[in-house]
């Protein structure tokens, strides 16, 4: 009974310990330890059960029994391809790759879960061309060994270039795979049929654009790096890096004009290597202008050309660069712009030359140079870069150019003909420049540092000479200062002057008017008095006749006595004094004789009479009896006035 129940415990043990249970999340791998026939040499993995060894086949999630001491079963985790993640399988059983392959090419084996097939249908040890993408997967691990890792991201601003591990090795000739339009890999994400479409090994044309990529990273390597960006004021000429070198063209570029035309379009006879063809190599005849552009770096190189003006100086403190080459990177990664890097390549020292009479000069120079966007793939393919242009035919040229100059003249002369030396290096360095396709728009010289000594004895004599000319320019200002001292005065005393030109002026206006006014009295006045006159004689006429009537009607003596009685009696003249003297017997002898006389002299006393100057009265025209009575008439009238 004891026997027996150990029995039963022991089968007990040995049927508990052949269970295997397969969950879901797992799998089993299998191995026989014995009693089976050995595999052949060189195999790794069991094709079949009676092969001792590791079984192709897994164990599917179920409940089995093995036979202990004779099957061992492993449990591994199914195999897990995140979402943004790639498996990279490597096989280490299989047929050998031949010996121009590297990566073992796909076959049908249910995605590597189907290890017989895969050995059955003539896998390849090694790398494995095919991936699996993401999701889960029931792989025999001691079979395939899968490498999960990120699936290839390309960012924004970027471009993926490919170099293919695997597939036809590169023609002769060739640094860049030839384009094969036929083959559609999906942008290298089907590596089998990149392989099968006859793929060449290397460098690839064709780029990734941002975005991601489920590309197998060993068959393809895939580098990243910036697009190509060509700033304002630049071209980029390419240089093509694919197919065969291209025989000469026959393509030149035009010459430049003595005069810069911008808007001259640019062909001329030259033997460089040019190509529009961008599948083939040599330089492209047409440059890139400002843009951006996913540009393969090694299928093609961009060379910078600046097109708008060039500046090159020789100045004081300057360094010599003479490396034509730029870190990209770090260009990028700084901040630094090429427009940056550039301008270190076209600053030199100043320039030192030695004057006809021994003295070491330093001359600042500016020259302004330009290349046409047509011209500019001649420079590149002569000189390979810009900077290689300057230091190789710029700066040597200007350099000996000033040196002539200085070594033919004294170094005073050198200095004060600095515009005429401006004028002749530009003109030489045009007809140079012609030559090489470039344009120079100006030149300036800046400064000459001449020495103290010699400048001093040319500051002392420009010194006197200025101070003579000072004393000149003295003198002559005291001459002009008192001329205008003479003009001051002058205009000090000019409103006197007009004053008094003005008094002289009314003065003899004023006299004039006098001497009409007088001429106009004397006129008026001499109108007058012969009116008056006229007057007087007709009125004496007509009072000559009526007193001659009255005389030969009344008598002389007895007119006379009648007016003289009117008239003392109108003039109420007191004829009758208080005392009446009388004489004789009234008979009008002496005393009336007597009274006459006294009479006619008071008259004459208190009224004499009037006459006006220059007037002659005019003689009345009576006979002579009349004329007796002409005193008593005149003095009738002074009374009567």
């Amino acid at each position: 009974m004891l026997v027996f129940i150990i029995i039963a415990i022991v089968a007990i043990i040995f049927f508990l310990k052949g269970l295997v249970l397969i969950k879901d999340d797992k799998v089993g791998i299998v191995t026989r330890k014995m009693t089976g026939r050995e595999m052949p040499q060189g195999q790794i993995i069991a094709r079949s059960k009676e092969e001792i060894g590791v079984q192709a086949n897994t164990l599917m999630p179920k409940l089995y029994w093995f036979m202990p001491f004779i099957w061992s079963v492993k449990k591994v985790e199914v195999t897990v391809v995140a979402p943004g993640q790639i498996g990279i399988v490597e096989s280490i059983d299989g047929e050998s790759l031949p010996s121009d392959r590297v990566f073992g090419d796909s076959v049908e084996c249910n995605q590597f879960q189907d290890a017989t097939a895969f050995l059955n249908n003539k896998g390849k040890k090694g790398p494995q061309v095919a991936v699996l993408r993401p999701g889960k997967y029931r792989i025999n691990t001691e079979i395939f060994h899968v490498k999960v890792e990120k699936a290839t991201e390309i960012p924004e601003e970027k471009i993926g270039v490919v170099v293919a591990q695997d597939g036809q090795p590169l023609p002769s000739g060739y640094i860049i795979a030839p384009q094969m339009d036929e083959i559609d890999h999906r942008y290298f994400q089907n590596g089998q049929d990149f392989v099968d479409g006859g793929g060449y090994r290397g460098p690839q044309l064709d780029t990734l654009q941002p975005g991601q990529y489920y590309i197998n990273s060993k068959l393809f390597k895939v580098s990243i790096y910036d697009i190509s960006d060509v700033p304002p004021g630049y071209v980029a000429v390419i240089r093509s890096n694919v197919g065969k070198e291209l025989a000469k063209t026959e393509d030149l570029p035009a010459p430049v004009p003595d005069v810069p035309d911008f808007g001259q379009p640019v062909h001329e006879k030259e033997e460089v290597v040019l190509t529009n063809d961008k599948f083939k190599r040599g330089i492209f005849q047409e440059p890139v202008g400002s843009g951006r552009y996913n540009l393969n770096p090694l299928a093609y190189t961009p060379f910078l050309v600046p097109t708008s003006a060039i500046t090159i100086d020789w100045a004081a403190g300057e360094e010599v660069r003479t490396d034509g080459s730029y870190d990209r990177d770090r260009r990028f990664s700084s901040g630094e712009t090429l427009d940056d890097k550039i301008k270190e390549f076209f600053k030199f020292s100043n320039l030192k030359v030695t004057s006809k009479d021994g003295f070491i000069l330093e001359v600042d120079v500016r020259l302004v140079i330009r290349i046409t966007p047509a011209n500019a793939p001649f420079i590149i393919a002569r000189f390979g870069s810009i900077s290689n242009l300057v230091n190789q035919i710029v700066h040597p040229l200007i350099d000996s150019a000033f040196r002539n100059k200085a070594g033919e003249k004294a170094a005073l002369e050198f200095v004060k003909e600095r515009t005429k030396l401006q004028a002749d290096a530009l003109e030489h360095a045009r007809e140079v420049f012609r030559q090489y396709h470039i344009e120079a728009q100006g030149l300036l010289v800046a400064y000459i540092d001449v020495d103290e000594e010699l400048l001093k004895t040319q500051t002392d004599r420009e010194i006197a000479i200025q101070k003579q000319e000072q004393y000149n320019q003295q003198a002559a200002a005291e001459e002009k200062r008192i001329v205008v001292q003479e003009m001051t005065a002058k205009a000090n005393k000019q409103p006197e002057v007009v004053a008094a030109q003005l008094s002289i002026e009314i003065a003899k206006n004023q006299a004039e008017a006098a001497r009409e006014e007088a001429a106009g009295i004397r006129d008026s006045t001499k109108a007058k008095a012969e009116g008056e006159a006229f007057q007087v004689r007709e009125v004496g006429l007509a009072q000559a006749q009526s007193y001659q009537a009255q005389a030969d009607a009344l008598g002389p003596q007895a007119l006379a006595s009648i007016k003289i009685v009117e008239t003392i009696g109108a003039k109420g003249i007191e004829i009758t004094p208080q005392i009446l003297v009388m004489g004789g017997n009234g008979s009008g002898g002496a005393t009336e004789s007597l009274l006459n006389t006294a009479l006619t002299g008071i008259v004459a006393s208190q009224f004499p009479v009037k006459r006006e100057e220059g007037i002659v009265p005019q003689k009345q025209d009576v006979s002579k009896s009349d004329i007796s009575m002409l005193p008593t008439m005149e003095i009738l009238e002074n009374l009567d006035e």
